[in-house]
């Protein structure tokens, strides 16, 4: 890695950069906020970074065609950085767009990408989605290509760091915005850091074979310029060597070595005359060739009927050239092959009226893009078969830093079932970007959630208002049938062992009589809200001896808790009786106070143990009274004689 030795770049000045036609009308501005940059950098004693930023803007200006309002970010950026500039001052004097830009340069600036290995592409997601203005990215993009450029200026640490995160994310960053030609360097400058003995090696063949790459590719397109001529139309021709990255992944997909590598470079026809009908043109290009040269149709490429997402178009066909040599032909008109160049960035050019006015159209278009890729589309031909970027989704951080991928509209409640229904089901809340949130807070791109639990917690029906998830309603509603089954069931036993202890039989008629008793519509209701801790056991004896005497009787009024077991915790009411008549029923003694006959006692009925008896005194007992009333019973120690 030590062997990288980066590139060498002419060095530029601010009066070269204002030369660029696209700053017209700016230069004024652009001078004011480049004096107060390089005033502040010479305090700083740090002479590299207005050149840093004079070469970036030539990037975002010459390769992404973004405007003034990029420039002044990036000039800027370094005084708000340091609190020279705040930015609503930044805002008053060069505009809201330019302190927009900067606030999101500094949201992906904070950004954690520590782990991009192990979610790789969420991040991809999280860093295309996460501004309003996709002009950020770019700009982004732009600083990432010049610390590329200018990696030897790093220590050996922060250039490892670098090229990782770029191979990771940038490039292919690059490729979903069809910034083709950033890509491509990108590629080459990564494979320099990693891979400095193959990239040379590969430069050393490349070299060596110029010549007579050279001579071939006069050879091959002598016959199509003349054929070109005759028909009318004004092109030019260029033949364009695969990239060093390129060749190498050819070698190792098709096991080959260099010289076994077919497709070196390509040729590409660019046709000058921009008209109404350039794809029937390219489409005239495409036949002349193929009748000077027999083509491969499996390599026939029509990116001009159906572009790619990016809005690249393009011809591509593949035909065997003298000496039975293959041959890769790309046609493209003037403006197919700048938008091929620059990908998105370019489009704007191509818009009729007002050309900054398009320029701006053109931005929140491509916003619309990566936000609904399958709603939307630049061009009448897009290509709606493939989604480019992300559309309805954002990204949220985990504690300890991974990266989750959800719908955009997520609860914290849908986010703790995405991460376990367990999680889900005992969820309380979370804590969101440091701050405490309820169930129902929606959560937004970028934020770093920690979801909180709670053993006690259950589902609740109004938990199915808050989630968003039709996978996430399923779960709640089934956990809402566990807990209704579970407390069904459990009313079920406590009113069966009440009812075997007053020494009747548990039959489905006297269940029923029951359930008319209390006034519920159905058995499962009656277990049900026994079960819940709703109902009052001590009315059940009450119930079966009207039912005996046939007195006619209304619904049992509910007692208070207090009422029922004040006697209880005063010791002066004994509980269930425990003698001959219930001799099926089993319990155990609570080892926490071991009762003893005599003693004051009631029962209570434990969930996975059965029935115990604690004493009234019991260091438990208020505990268990008022938490569970719905579980304790009645008991009392039977008759000695």
């Amino acid at each position: 890695m030590n062997n990288f030795t980066g590139n060498t770049f002419k060095e530029l000045t601010l009066e070269q950069l204002l030369d660029n036609e696209q700053l017209n009308g700016e230069r004024t501005t652009l001078r004011k906020a480049f004096a107060a940059m390089l005033n502040q950098s010479e305090r700083d004693e740090d002479s590299g970074y207005a050149q840093m930023v004079l070469e970036t803007a030539a990037i975002i200006l010459e390769d992404m065609s973004l405007g003034p309002a990029s420039v002044k970010c990036l000039i800027l950026k370094n005084l708000a950085d340091k609190g020279i500039l705040s930015l609503e001052k930044i805002e008053n004097e060069y505009g809201k767009t330019a302190r927009g830009l900067i606030e999101g340069i500094h949201k992906l600036e904070k950004l954690d990408l520590k782990k991009y290995n192990t979610n790789t592409e969420n991040f991809i997601g999280l860093i295309l989605t996460l501004s309003d203005d996709i002009r950020v990215l770019l700009i982004r993009l732009g600083m990432r290509l010049y610390d590329m450029r200018h990696l030897t200026d790093y220590s050996a640490d922060k250039q490892k760091m670098i090229t990782g995160e770029t191979q990771a994310l940038f490039i292919p960053i690059a490729h979903r915005l069809g910034l083709y030609q950033i890509k491509k360097e990108l590629e080459d400058l990564v494979m320099r850091f990693f891979d400095p003995q193959t990239y040379t090696l590969i430069e050393e063949k490349l070299r060596e074979t110029k010549a007579d790459r050279d001579h071939y590719t006069a050879d091959f397109i002598k016959p199509i310029e003349k054929q070109l001529i005759e028909h009318g139309f004004d092109c030019e021709l260029k033949s364009r060597v695969k990239s060093i990255p390129s060749i190498h992944r050819k070698m190792l997909t098709q096991k080959v070595e260099f010289e076994k590598v077919y497709d070196l470079f390509a040729i590409r026809i660019i046709l000058n005359k921009t008209v109404e009908n350039d794809a029937a043109d390219c489409w005239r290009i495409y036949s002349l060739i193929t009748d000077i040269y027999k083509p491969n149709p499996r390599r026939l490429r029509d990116w001009i009927s159906f572009p790619k997402s990016t809005g690249y178009e393009s011809l591509h066909t593949t035909v065997i050239g003298p000496d039975g040599r293959w041959v890769e032909v790309q046609i493209r008109t003037r403006r197919m092959d700048e938008i091929a160049e620059k990908g998105f960035a370019a489009h704007w050019k191509y818009k009729s009226g007002n050309k900054e006015k398009a320029r701006e159209t053109f931005y929140a278009d491509i916003r619309e893009l990566l936000e609904k890729p399958l709603q939307t589309s630049l061009e009448k031909s897009i290509d709606r078969e493939k989604k480019l970027l992300y559309s309805d989704e954002i990204f949220v951080f985990t504690p300890k830093g991974d990266l989750k991928r959800l719908k955009s509209g997520y609860s914290v409640l849908d986010f703790a079932f995405e991460i376990h229904s367990e999680i889900g089901s005992t969820c309380t809340g979370a804590i969101v970007n440091g701050k405490m949130v309820p169930l129902k807070h929606i959560l937004q791109n970028g934020d770093m959630v920690k979801i909180l639990t709670s053993k006690s917690q259950k589902p609740n029906p109004g938990w199915l208002d808050i989630v968003k998830s039709p996978r996430n309603l399923a779960r709640i509603k089934h956990a809402l049938k566990m807990v209704d089954y579970k407390e069904a069931e459990f009313g079920k036993e406590l009113i069966k062992n009440k009812v075997t202890q007053l020494g009747y039989q548990f039959t489905d008629p006297l269940v029923n009589k029951l359930a008319a008793f209390f006034g519920y519509e159905t058995i499962m209701e009656l277990y049900q809200r026994f079960g819940e801790g709703k109902a009052d056991l001590s009315k059940i004896k009450k119930a079966l001896l009207k039912e005996e005497t046939g007195i006619p009787h209304e619904p049992a009024k509910e007692e208070t808790f207090p009422e029922r077991i004040s006697g209880v915790m005063a010791g002066k009411e004994d509980f269930v009786i425990i003698d001959a008549k219930i001799k099926s029923l089993h319990y155990q003694f609570a080892r926490c106070c071991s009762p003893e006959p005599g003693e004051h006692i009631f029962a209570f009925v434990s969930v996975s143990q059965g029935i115990k008896i604690h004493k009234t005194t019991c260091t438990n007992a208020h505990q268990l009274i008022t938490r569970y009333p719905y579980r304790v019973l009645e008991a009392r120690w039977k008759d000695k004689t």
